[in-house]
């Protein structure tokens, strides 16, 4: 019952942001709302998902108690509001599960290299906009006696998880949105697409050299387009009628109402509920985590206005350039291997690199690719684990297979970094 309440107090948070983010009302209901769904999933945390959030939760209080000993002044709303916007934008997300019903209908799977373009095409595409629920419609479509193969697992593993170098509709835009104040979608799409087909040429050639004999991939059909296409031509549009309104306000709004326009018209009544009753609940952990972070990112800024080493403020450079970047594009991926979730990893660096000053394109892509990098190379990244435990897929394997993958990826990423620092900051 407590988990279901919870789903209740999910809706009333993103009706309650709406009114905040449109009408300009208080956003404390809806941070209200948030925090009481938080503390009823509590309860329901296990295994790396507790353990995270208590390692959060007792850093920010850690951090805040130094801080408040140091003399460092305090506002609720710096602790308890940073991330409502980006949760909002989340649980608006995830209704587009409610169009998804018709994606794993079609005709046979697609054989050979045309199948594993194909798949790939429809993991990122498909995913940018309906997230997680991509994997099990087009792995339950491909799997035989409950497993995947090795191939079908290398490209489902690593391309979904790519979609965060891109997307708008992606959780990992709206933190590289929050973390990165200012951040400009249009400066930087272009490196980012540059990156996913960098990940499915690596992937392809990867895949290639193990033999493609056999291999059966998901067919994309146009009709399955259809609803990112018109989720992005959406958000162009509102974008460009109303440019005061952030990318993390439109989608909240424009997201919900597509999925009823694209739903399945039997059963409406019931998926509707299930929503609600299931797949808001489900989303409870991400929630805990999310507010988590904002209150580490608090901790953090709290505990820097306070700290002074040797007349030195404690910020790692003195510029963020390419070189920087790459740096903690690397960190991002080092801790991400045994299971530290990039929001964390996000939340602990964006206050140490504010202070900087930096170009938030710049930052913003960083954050973005070392999402995409982390969990696409990690076996203990939320995908990932959900991978393992439907298809049965051991976490050593998945790091023997995307190992590789991660370190040549990383290398392109760190030449897109340097190419953006080239063109508009100066490395």
């Amino acid at each position: 019952m407590a988990k279901r309440w919870s789903g209740y107090l999910i809706l009333a948070m993103w009706l309650l942001n709406l009114l905040a983010l449109y009408l300009g009302a208080s956003v404390w209901p809806a941070a209200l709302a948030a925090w009481g769904a938080s503390l009823l999933t509590w309860p329901f945390l296990v295994g790396a998902a507790r353990r995270q959030a208590l390692a959060l939760y007792g850093a920010a209080l850690l951090l805040g108690l130094f801080a408040w000993s140091q003399g460092a002044s305090f506002k609720a709303a710096q602790w308890l509001l940073p991330n409502i916007n980006m949760l909002t934008m989340f649980a608006a997300v995830s209704t587009l599960n409610l169009a998804s019903g018709g994606l794993a209908a079609g005709s046979e799977a697609w054989s050979g290299r045309k199948g594993l373009w194909s798949t790939m095409a429809s993991l990122n595409l498909l995913g940018a906009v309906i997230n997680l629920s991509v994997l099990f419609i087009i792995g339950d479509r491909l799997e035989r006696g409950g497993t995947l193969e090795r191939r079908q697992v290398m490209v489902l593993s690593r391309i979904f998880n790519v979609a965060a170098f891109w997307s708008p509709f992606f959780v990992a835009m709206a933190v590289a949105l929050t973390y990165a104040p200012g951040l400009t979608l249009s400066a930087i799409l272009p490196f980012g697409i540059l990156g996913a087909l960098a990940a499915m040429g690596i992937t392809a050639w990867q895949v290639e050299r193990l033999g493609m004999e056999g291999f059966s991939g998901f067919p994309l059909h146009a009709r399955s387009l259809a609803l990112p296409v018109a989720l992005a031509i959406a958000v162009l549009l509102v974008k460009q009628l109303w440019p005061s309104l952030s990318i993390l306000a439109i989608i909240a709004l424009m997201a919900p109402l597509l999925a009823l326009l694209f739903m399945p018209p039997q059963g409406r009544g019931a998926a509707l509920k299930r929503q609600v009753r299931e797949r808001f609940p489900a989303i409870g952990g991400q929630l805990v985590l999310f507010l988590g972070a904002g209150l580490l990112a608090a901790g953090i800024n709290s505990a820097v206005s306070v700290l002074s080493l040797g007349g030195m403020d404690l910020p790692l450079f003195n510029h963020f350039g390419a070189i920087e970047a790459s740096l903690v594009l690397l960190v991002m991926l080092l801790v991400a291997i045994p299971g530290v979730h990039p929001i964390i990893s996000i939340s602990g660096l964006a206050p140490l690199i504010w202070p900087l000053n930096p170009d938030p394109n710049l930052l913003g892509m960083t954050f973005l690719l070392g999402w995409g990098l982390a969990t696409g190379t990690s076996p203990l990244s939320g995908s990932n684990l959900a991978l393992s435990a439907r298809y049965g897929v051991g976490a050593g394997q998945l790091l023997r297979w995307n190992l590789g993958y991660g370190a040549l990826l990383y290398l392109v990423c760190c030449l897109l970094l340097t190419g953006y620092a080239w063109l508009h900051v100066g490395i």
